[in-house]
């Protein structure tokens, strides 16, 4: 009877924490606010750029190496060769198949070490023995160097897809399970003593109160975890030579071409950021009970 009874209380019985607790309030801008600082964000690009093409054009800066456009480009040149990157002209690879295998790694790692190290971050945050025993060799896996794991990933799974899923779930799993782990320590101890009165098994504690409170922190890690699996796998392929976005790289930074590395850049930047937007709805989408209404 008393299962029952806890089945059926209402989340509401229970307190959920802030925003700021958990990192996904944001500050609340009026429209002319928001014109401010989008005007004077796009101010300082403007002065960036211009300063970056004319600059270097200074005969006695330039002698500097820092200002160089042999080492430093200049924006005109980046923008040419951005166009051909993306057109495949002038002897320019196309940069989309290279794009692809690099994206589709991250998405894959990134989406495998999210609901992995997220229900294991659960599992160790509800139950404290295992917590206890296991948390500090997550730990000492965590201090190894993820780099010096990639010759042995390549060996084991080969310089292809899998190796480069395979290296975005060594560094994403783990913000993920920490994440996870926090948020299922954050109940309060009263909310945990009130649903065991109710009957609630060390299960229905885990599931019905721990794992809202522990999927907040760990989808509020998704911007982290978006960029730690793109960095990775580009890191990867640049080590390894697998097709994808870290080969271009490896090509423009053999051949001196700063211009091409400067765009390849610029590629991956805005590919994050179109990430990053997706991830962001992705978690509002699942938090709107959590997320208060802008």
């Amino acid at each position: 009877m008393a299962a029952n009874t806890f089945s059926e209380a209402s989340p509401k019985e229970f307190p959920v924490a802030n925003q700021s607790a958990t990192g996904t309030g944001r500050i609340r801008m009026n429209s002319r606010s928001r014109v401010v600082v989008t005007a004077t964000q796009a101010l300082v690009a403007v002065v960036v750029l211009l300063a970056w093409e004319f600059v270097p054009r200074i005969g006695s800066l330039s002698q500097w190496k820092l200002l160089d456009p042999y080492f430093i480009s200049s924006p005109s040149r980046v923008g040419a060769t951005l166009v051909n990157l993306l057109l495949g002209r002038e002897g320019v690879p196309a940069v989309w198949g290279y794009l692809g295998p690099t994206f589709l790694a991250s998405i894959i790692g990134l989406v495998i070490a999210m609901i992995v190290g997220g229900l294991m971050g659960l599992l160790l945050g509800s139950f404290e023995f295992a917590g206890a025993v296991f948390r500090p060799f997550v730990v000492a896996l965590n201090a190894v160097p993820r780099i010096a794991l990639i010759p042995i990933v390549v060996v084991l799974f080969g310089s292809g897809l899998q190796s480069s899923v395979v290296i975005a779930f060594m560094v994403v799993f783990f913000v993920a399970l920490f994440n996870a782990y926090e948020g299922a320590r954050t109940v309060e101890a009263h909310v945990r003593h009130n649903v065991r009165l109710l009957g609630a098994s060390g299960w229905d504690l885990m599931w019905r109160v721990r794992f809202p409170y522990s999927l907040a922190w760990t989808l509020s890690s998704l911007p982290v975890a978006v960029s730690f699996a793109i960095v990775s796998v580009v890191t990867g392929e640049i080590l390894t030579g697998v097709s994808g976005m870290g080969l271009l790289i490896t090509a423009a930074t053999n051949a001196a071409d700063t211009s091409m590395t400067f765009a390849v850049i610029i590629v991956l930047s805005v590919c994050a950021l179109l990430m990053l937007w997706i991830a962001d709805a992705f978690k509002r989408r699942v938090l709107h009970w959590w997320i208060q209404s802008e």
